[in-house]
């Protein structure tokens, strides 16, 4: 593989000594590429919430400084002499968070859940803590990597971890054709879960106080799009719903209000609330236990995603069964700007902004 670039270009999220945070363009050598690795030309990475609120020191739990990043694609650049042949030269993918194949929670399907943590060779640079993905190379184990349709943009084909996540969450919800589904607010994981919940053969009802997220759920034009400002959100789901409420609402909002609404939309016996995002500062939940028992109401917390819904995620991405495109701002930034990106991620109201990787 001597057509290998000498170095690699990162990103990563620093706490200054005076308290302060802030992103930064860092480089190191290539790192050794083994028999079963796939070198991937990185193309683009979204700044999601995670990152953004790293970047803020909201989520100051994880260590710093953090090299992160997971929303990304790529081509494949070079591979190993043992990687598959149906991994081809220029090929789109993403890849899989890493997982062990061998722990308990891997062997019954739920990778997601790994307590072992196989190793993954996402460039791991010393004195960085994370995944070290927004570069504009990485190498990955052929097992983690996802193809993804040349034809989607590589912003929307970034996107391939947000919707496994989505996905997991329709599963454990149960959600079945023609059954009547909520997912309140229109931000970026919003439409995700109501494009994901339309895939799946749902009616799908949004609601959103904030104007400009409004009008992009509307312009999906397969929701009907409930004003929440100006117009009572819970009995306008029980009008749409001819009274009798919805089957299942997906909170896509980690706020209080969000869950007390999301409560009150229910049908009247065996609807279900999905708790889909956390919520800094922590909401609270307010439910009365013996009116869970009586009305038979499943509350559903969902994290993450297994195997199984990286693969289903890439098959919505890649047939265009949904637009991502919905949940982006459209503001792109080279990587050599991060700090300025997460600048733009952070503003109140914004999709997803995307960082260029090649732009060093």
């Amino acid at each position: 593989m001597n057509n290998l670039p000498e170095k690699i270009h990162f990103g990563a999220i620093h706490k200054y000594e005076d308290g302060s945070y802030g992103a930064e363009m860092h480089e190191c050598a290539f790192p050794e590429v083994g028999p079963e690795d796939i070198v991937i030309k990185m193309a683009t990475n979204n700044i999601c919430t995670t990152d953004y609120q790293q970047w803020m020191g909201l989520r100051d739990h994880q260590g710093f400084p953090m090299a992160a990043g997971h929303e990304f694609a790529g081509t494949i650049f070079a591979k190993g002499e043992n990687v598959l042949d149906s991994f081809e030269i220029g090929m789109q993918v993403g890849a899989m968070h890493p997982f062990c194949g061998k722990c308990h929670n891997c062997r019954i399907g739920h990778t997601g859940d790994c307590t072992g943590k196989g190793e993954s060779k996402t460039l791991s640079y010393d004195g960085f803590y994370g995944t070290k993905r927004f570069a504009d190379y990485i190498v990955c184990d052929q097992r983690f990597v996802v193809p993804i349709n040349n034809a989607i943009a590589p912003a929307e084909a970034g996107f391939l971890e947000p919707v496994a996540t989505v996905v997991q969450g329709v599963k454990k919800a149960g959600i079945k054709p023609m059954e009547d589904v909520v997912v309140i607010g229109a931000g970026t994981m919003g439409l995700v879960n109501a494009q994901v919940a339309k895939a799946f053969g749902a009616r799908v009802i949004i609601t959103e106080i904030d104007p400009k997220k409004i009008a992009r759920a509307k312009e999906m034009k397969f929701a009907d799009v409930v004003d929440a400002k100006n117009t009572d959100p819970v009995q306008a789901v029980k009008d749409l719903t001819g009274g009798v409420g919805a089957d299942c609402v997906i909170a896509a909002v980690g706020a209080t209000i969000a869950y007390k609404q999301g409560y009150q939309m229910l049908k009247p016996l065996r609807g279900r609330l999905v708790i889909f995002p956390a919520g800094y500062p922590k909401p609270e939940l307010q439910v009365d236990p013996n009116e869970l028992h009586y009305r038979k109401i499943e509350i559903i917390g969902t994290f993450g995603c297994d195997l199984e819904d990286w693969i289903d995620s890439a098959t919505l991405i890649s047939k265009k069964l949904i637009n991502c495109s919905y949940s982006l701002e459209g503001k792109v930034f080279p990587l050599r700007e991060i700090n300025e990106a997460y600048k733009a991620a952070a503003t109140p109201g914004a999709y997803r902004v995307t960082v260029d990787l090649q732009g060093v």
